[in-house]
């Protein structure tokens, strides 16, 4: 609904909140000066912001005596309803407040599935701590997905598996590298493969493979090694879940492929981590729309991810 709108000699009035709360101190001390001295205005500013009201509403709002006003009719329903006005308002600018100083709002988090063996959840964390007022939603997704959701803004930031180069052609998206590793094979401890200190792609040929999900990064990488060497994977399986791929190599099924750090965290007698010579990496991204910057929250979140890595443990607690 608009707002009334006089016009009077080139000057256009509308109904502000400085109109109500100012009709609301007069009602209150039923005097012009009273008014003034709460609102540290002066008389004349009262009385004129009253008199553009009037005029605007078209109804006289106050009967005034020599020492007091009274409200009339008009006024007594005026009054109502601008302190139910004024109270909104004043809860909608605490609410903005608390926007603005991180006390609330809820903060939407794309996390890949391997976050929990890397220290993306520890970063959350710690920002928890310092922000204790804002709520976290996190959804659990592969990369591709997430960046979707991002770019459909489902989610306010994401952490993703990337290419520099791929993410720079998105002329909308902020990103920043904050990890990278490379990644290894993952070999049985029978395989004869086992004692070698580097593997190439290429020697691969004809051994059983458990490739990353199709969707992934990392498949993306392989795949590209096998049809520049013309070699068709003899697959056993897809899957990205680290644990299934130790789990299957460990009993012999076949040669997976994983970072360095997680593999590191499964390390087990029945499998041995080697170096593949095409040194693949995996570097994680951490992306958010750059409209999105203008939120506090989002700007904030960001500013602290980017600079996690270059802080001691002791300096983000």
């Amino acid at each position: 609904m608009e707002k009334p709108i006089l016009y009077k000699k080139g000057v256009v009035y509308l109904v502000t909140m400085r109109h109500l709360k100012t009709f609301l101190a007069v009602a209150e001390t039923r005097n012009m000066s009273e008014a003034a001295a709460k609102l540290y205005v002066s008389q004349p500013t009262v009385s004129q912001t009253i008199s553009e009201l009037e005029k605007l509403y078209k109804v006289k709002l106050f009967e005034r005596y020599p020492k007091e006003l009274f409200l009339t009719p008009a006024g007594e329903l005026l009054r109502a309803h601008a302190a139910c006005v004024a109270d909104s308002f004043d809860q909608l600018s605490e609410l903005m407040q608390k926007h603005s100083l991180l006390q609330t709002g809820t903060l939407h988090i794309g996390m890949l599935w391997i976050a929990n063996h890397l220290n993306l959840l520890d970063i959350l964390s710690d920002y928890k701590k310092i922000y204790t007022g804002l709520q976290y939603e996190l959804t659990i997704d592969g990369s591709l997905s997430l960046l979707e959701k991002l770019s459909m803004r489902k989610l306010h930031v994401a952490f993703i598996i990337g290419n520099e180069h791929a993410l720079a052609q998105q002329k909308d998206l902020f990103f920043r590298k904050i990890q990278e590793e490379h990644y290894v094979a993952v070999v049985p401890a029978e395989s004869p493969l086992a004692g070698r200190e580097s593997l190439s792609v290429q020697e691969l040929r004809d051994v059983p493979l458990i490739l990353p999900d199709k969707k992934s990064a990392l498949y993306r990488h392989l795949q590209q090694y096998f049809d520049q060497y013309y070699i068709k994977p003899n697959c056993i399986c897809h899957t990205s879940r680290t644990d299934v791929v130790i789990s299957l190599v460990s009993h012999g099924f076949g040669v997976g492929f994983s970072s360095y750090s997680i593999a590191r965290k499964f390390s087990s007698e029945n499998f041995r981590i080697i170096a593949l010579e095409e040194g693949l990496k995996r570097t994680i991204f951490y992306a958010t729309l750059t409209e999105l910057l203008d939120y506090p929250s989002i700007r904030t979140f960001t500013r602290y991810v980017t600079h996690y890595q270059h802080r001691g443990r002791e300096g983000r607690r």
